[in-house]
């Protein structure tokens, strides 16, 4: 398994109490990185 970063295990945990699954916040982060793309 490779090592995370302890912050990155908080929100993660923190989204399942919430009810949100990790693929929710794969396309979250999909979404932030394309518009951190078309802003460059």
């Amino acid at each position: 398994m490779k090592n995370l970063d302890q912050e990155w295990l908080s929100l993660i945990e923190e989204s399942k109490k919430l009810g949100i699954t990790i693929e929710e916040i794969r396309a979250f982060l999909n979404i932030e990185k394309e518009k951190d793309v078309n802003e460059s």
